[in-house]
């Protein structure tokens, strides 16, 4: 795979807004942070697991609000420190029905993360059973305080097992259906490629043929030289299409899976073409469907011929944005200063139509104008 010229970025740097499902856990872990404020309400604590338990509470509320923006492990050791600090809490306090229910909140938050490593999970496990045990005993706490701590413990831990089980179902799910989405794009690519060289390059095939022929006609004739020099102007654009086609229908069956990759086939053929072209990817590829990553692709080749076509030598800046929700594609270049050099390639005067029609087709949406001398093409297709 060429792909070695994609700059990546760290996940996380790209936002798609407050979705309803980040409302929806927002919302959730407010309402387990105000629970667990008002369970131990006037109920008198040491001085030291009063700081502890505020400091908890304000890790917890922190990482509820920034967690899209962490990337792995980070999630997973601030839920270790919130089971583990709980349960320390738990086996100091006097009253320990408000700490347990963070430690528990915390085995929660950690076991039913699917990222999260069973062993991870088995070591945080044991630093919190140890930890409340060791504060428990230094504390001088009776046993009948630890009945509410196992209980909160076997509750979230019991909650925890089937929120994973249930993730790693829908992931299971969601990767059958993604495996088939890609055969299918596969097959239609195939499809397209075949229609392509059996229609479009058999007959700009022909034309050139064509063409040729009416050039030595038209020069044994002795035609006029005006026009002979249209007969082998379109000559040239017949045969740029012919080359064009050709590259497309290349890239259709050689285009590999995942988004990273594709771009850096499309980019790897720009730049064999004489193009300068930055690519920087912003998230994690593999969050792209199938589908969704075929128009990204699309787009892309569509967006690079027109850069080459209407702005010959201008640099050109791809960059990628993969959300939690949606996919961002930006195609930026300077257009050509007026009356300078342009590849005569054949247009429709569709390019952006199509392209549009393409985000359109999986619910996207395509926006391409200039401003301050520069074309750019920003593309956004939501994953569902």
């Amino acid at each position: 795979m060429r792909n070695e010229g994609i700059r990546r970025l760290r996940p996380g740097r790209f936002r798609d807004g407050l979705d309803a499902s980040r409302l929806r856990r927002i919302a959730l872990n407010g309402l387990a942070i105000a629970v667990a404020v008002v369970l131990p309400r006037d109920t008198p604590q040491l001085p030291g697991v009063t700081v502890l338990f505020s400091v908890l509470i304000a890790l917890w509320a922190v990482t509820t609000v920034i967690r899209h923006l962490l990337a792995p492990p980070w999630p997973g050791a601030m839920w270790s420190v919130l089971l583990v600090g709980g349960a320390v809490c738990a086996g100091m306090s006097t009253q320990p029905s408000g700490p347990a229910f963070v430690a528990s909140a915390g085995l929660f938050l950690l076991t039913s993360a699917v990222e999260s490593d069973v062993r991870w999970i088995a070591v945080a496990t044991a630093a919190g059973i140890a930890g409340f045990a060791l504060a428990h005993a230094a504390a001088g706490g009776s046993p009948d305080a630890a009945v509410p701590s196992l209980i909160s413990a076997v509750t979230g831990g019991g909650f925890g097992l089937l929120a994973r089980l249930n993730g790693l179902d829908r992931r299971s799910e969601r990767s059958a259906a993604e495996r088939r989405a890609e055969k299918a794009v596969l097959e239609e690519r195939a499809r397209i490629a075949r229609d392509i060289h059996d229609v479009l390059a058999h007959s700009l095939g022909g034309l050139v043929l064509q063409l040729d022929a009416l050039e030595a006609v038209s020069a044994a004739r002795g035609a006029d030289e005006e026009v002979l020099v249209r007969v082998r102007g379109a000559r040239e654009m017949a045969a740029d299409g012919l080359v064009a086609a050709k590259h497309a229908v290349d890239a259709l069956r050689r285009l590999p899976a995942g988004i990273d990759a594709a771009l850096g086939e499309i980019v790897a053929g720009a730049r064999a073409l004489g193009m300068t072209v930055d690519v920087e990817l912003r998230g994690e590829a593999a969050r792209v469907p199938a589908p969704v990553a075929e128009v990204a692709a699309s787009v892309t080749v569509e967006a690079l011929t027109n850069a080459r076509k209407h702005a010959p030598g201008a640099p050109v800046a791809v960059t990628l944005k993969t959300g939690r929700d949606a996919v961002l594609l930006r195609i930026a270049n300077r257009l050509a200063a007026p009356g300078g050099p342009a590849v005569p390639l054949p247009s429709g005067g569709h390019g952006v139509a199509g392209m549009r029609e393409r985000a359109q087709i999986v619910g996207g949406t395509l926006d391409a104008g200039r401003k301050d001398g520069v074309w750019t093409v920003e593309c956004r297709v939501p994953y569902e």
